[in-house]
């Protein structure tokens, strides 16, 4: 279809409709041919070549550093804008963004970020002048991880997207080693209902799904074979295709002979037997992604969490080996207490007086009979990855009993709960030394064969969320009360954010997760520890592990998937709004987001059309202002215009000096 005019929006909808029906979601800058030779400097630094055309590196007037892919053949109008949708619809830290495209009359080229560090291959199987550049296993680990992560939201998104040429040249690195797929040239967006078949079979050689090859039929396990021969690649450091060796015919013979796979990993990361029983784990789990029967091939979310199982059984045995303490061991029936150990994963600053403190080591049977062998009686609350029960222990204390991996997509996943016995203690351990007033406080543990349990101290007012929102009906919170729970959930989230080490990034601040115990004190629950940090350690407590997408996500976080001190203080935000205006975010989303962004400031006549009409005009209306201002503040767009937890304390501790301030709206 000939296409006239430089108009972005039409050529993408006159050469990819196709694409189109399914997708609505772009938006790019729409660059001249002019402008892209003016970036490159007239085209002089070539960054590569490939079957497709070349790519150069270029300055945007912002200075920005970017790649430009210019394709050799500039009229296959319609495979280029397939390309342009498909990867446009894909925001994750580890994916190349697309920041453009030029779509001029036999000039067309996509603009791309550009990552300072090559590709994996180059790392791999390219030396330097001083030989091969160092590669620990898990730097490889991080990769291969994320690597997984990443094909994981894609093939979850409601088209989902098929890379189809998973290889180390597709897969770039920034400077710190942080890996960037690209390459979307034979990319395609997937039914959801049925499956798709082609005669356009195209691929990298030795990477290419077999069965794809043989049938032209598509799925996402295609990726998942493709991912296997990168994750060889990355054990072995040979080759996929290196002239008469089939590395993957020999590594699957060598595995099936049990130890005789050990010759084939890099000698580089074969360090005693600490490495090799990871190595060997990962290695099985490579071959599972390489069986030709695509259907008992993994899924890339299963592979991801089992590639976790790794990295932390590589953690541990590297601090058993550090220690020069005991080991951390299941307490004997006599025994009834955490034994404090100082590997924890989680440190807390040492000027923050929350030493461990013990922590009860609960049987199953005495589980049982707390909750009614886990009676629907006694069930309080479901999540994603576990049920919640309401249980009294033998001193009397009553707690929420949170039995682990009760989801049936959980459950169904491959030693999920597995993991060492160890391990397991060795989290608990960690979260219990988080001991502030506004956190929910671990109380104790269950370890009983693939059975993983934690218990909580209870909360008899329920959440923040019940009581405003009427699932407790006949509570009407005050403003001093409203101000005060305010105050004291921040307080819990300052000491996660600023007075632990390493930080604590919640990533699920919202009012069902701010419970509420006598004399209004409020404490943050649900804790999860932060999955941005290098070398954290999955906590068994989470209990989701993507945005939930619920109202309370920083824009960025929606996006891209990562959390961050910045996106807790947005949802926080959120919820200030809640207590202002007493409206559900989500439901009302709209109309908090629209007051909000609006510029709520101290302007005391436009708040006061917001505040929750129950309140009956009993409040400060200074006060009110102020929280207004306090919440825009905190849901500033850009994340780097947000105030610190610790401004935001502060500043609502100055509400409570508002108080008694004199007014006409101030009346009981």
């Amino acid at each position: 279809m000939d296409y006239q005019g430089n108009n972005l929006r039409d050529f993408l909808k006159s050469n990819g409709h196709v694409v189109l029906q399914r997708v609505n979601n772009y938006n790019l800058r729409s660059f001249t041919e002019k402008e892209i030779e003016h970036i490159t400097n007239g085209y002089s630094n070539l960054l590569g070549k490939g079957a497709f055309g070349e790519v150069y590196k270029g300055t945007l007037d912002d200075q920005c550093l970017v790649a430009v892919k210019k394709y050799k053949d500039g009229t296959r109008k319609e495979e280029f804008a397939k390309e342009v949708i498909v990867h446009s619809q894909i925001n994750h830290k580890n994916v190349v963004r697309l920041l453009g495209c030029c779509t001029e009359e036999n000039s067309l080229m996509i603009v791309m970020e550009f990552i300072c560090n090559g590709n994996l291959n180059n790392i791999l199987h390219c030396n330097s002048a001083s030989g091969r550049v160092p590669f620990p296993l898990d730097k490889r680990l991080d990769i291969s991880i994320e690597l997984a992560e990443v094909l994981s939201y894609m093939h979850s998104m409601y088209s989902p997207v098929l890379h189809g040429d998973i290889k180390p040249a597709n897969i770039l690195l920034d400077e710190n080693l942080v890996p960037k797929l690209s390459d979307f040239g034979i990319a395609r967006l997937l039914s959801t209902s049925e499956a798709q078949q082609t005669r356009n079979i195209v691929g990298s050689i030795g990477y290419l799904d077999p069965l794809f090859n043989q049938t032209g039929l598509l799925t996402p396990k295609s990726d998942v074979y493709s991912f296997g021969v990168v994750l060889v690649e990355m054990i072995t450091r040979k080759k996929v295709a290196d002239g008469n060796v089939n590395l993957i015919q020999n590594f699957t013979k060598a595995l099936k002979r049990g130890k005789v796979v050990r010759k084939m990993f890099d000698d580089e990361i074969i360090d005693g037997k600490r490495k090799i029983k990871v190595l060997e784990d990962i290695a099985k789990i490579a071959t599972e992604c390489l069986r030709l029967e695509d259907r008992i091939r993994p899924e890339m979310v299963e592979v991801a969490d089992r590639m976790r199982k790794c990295r932390k059984d590589l953690q541990l045995r590297k601090m058993g080996e550090m220690t020069t303490g005991p080991s951390v061991m299941l307490g004997s029936p006599g025994i009834n207490s955490l034994p404090v150990q100082p590997t924890a994963p989680i440190l807390v600053d040492s000027t923050i007086k929350n030493p461990p403190i013990e922590v009860l080591n609960i049987s199953l049977t005495e589980l049982r009979e707390i909750t009614r062998n886990f009676s629907d009686d006694t069930l309080i609350g479901e999540g994603s990855h576990a049920k919640v029960f309401l249980g009294e222990l033998k001193d009397g204390r009553k707690s929420a009993v949170k039995k682990l991996g009760q989801h049936s997509v959980v459950k169904n996943l491959d030693g999920f709960f597995s993991e060492p016995d160890k391990e397991f203690i060795l989290q608990v351990q960690a979260v219990s030394r988080l001991k502030h007033d506004n956190v929910v406080q671990l109380l104790g543990y269950c370890v009983d064969g693939n059975v993983r349990a934690v218990i909580y101290e209870y909360s008899s007012r329920g959440s923040l969320h019940d009581i405003l929102h009427g699932t407790r009906p006949g509570q009407v919170l005050s403003w001093a009360q409203r101000v005060k729970i305010a105050l004291s959930a921040a307080q819990g989230i300052e000491f996660l954010h600023h007075k632990t080490e390493p930080c604590i990034i919640h990533s699920d601040i919202k009012s069902s997760n701010i419970l509420l115990f006598d004399n209004d004190v409020a404490k943050i629950g649900d804790l999860r520890v932060s999955k941005n940090r290098p070398g954290y350690l999955d906590d068994i407590i989470l209990d989701c592990l993507l945005p939930s997408h619920n109202g309370y996500d920083a824009p960025e976080c929606k996006e891209t998937g990562e959390f961050t001190r910045e996106s807790d203080i947005y949802s926080f935000g959120v919820v200030l709004l809640e207590l202002l205006t007493g409206c559900i975010s989500g439901h009302f989303q709209n109309r908090l987001m629209i007051g909000a962004m609006a510029g709520l400031s101290e302007d005391e006549v436009h708040v006061q059309r917001c505040v929750d009409p129950r309140l009956r005009d009993k409040y400060p209306p200074k006060s009110a202002a102020r929280m207004a201002a306090i919440a825009s503040r905190c849901m500033q767009h850009k994340a780097d215009s947000r105030p610190s937890m610790s401004t935001v304390v502060t500043d609502l501790r100055s509400l409570l000096l508002l108080e008694n301030t004199p007014s006409k709206l101030w009346r009981w």
